[in-house]
């Protein structure tokens, strides 16, 4: 992985744990500039894992942090 999309990996696993946490703690306006900066590394990430890109796509945002973390059965982070 070079050193740009390991940045970008590593900025969306720790903004997709603060949003949830976030949205926990009933942090409205903070889940919202999470959200837009997700949006943002979506973007920016051209050669994202697929199936890390259709969590996104789809909003699945747990399942994006659980792929991130080894933790999704469809396929692993290095796929």
């Amino acid at each position: 992985m070079e050193d740009m999309a390991l940045a970008l990996r590593d900025e969306l696993h720790a903004t997709l744990k603060e949003m949830l946490e976030a949205i926990g703690a009933g942090q409205a306006d903070s889940v919202v500039a999470h959200l837009q900066r997700i949006d943002q590394i979506g973007r920016d990430w051209n050669d994202a894992p697929a199936q890390l890109r259709h969590y996104l796509e789809k909003h699945s945002y747990v399942k994006a942090l659980d792929f991130l973390e080894g933790r999704d059965e469809a396929a692993a982070p290095n796929d």
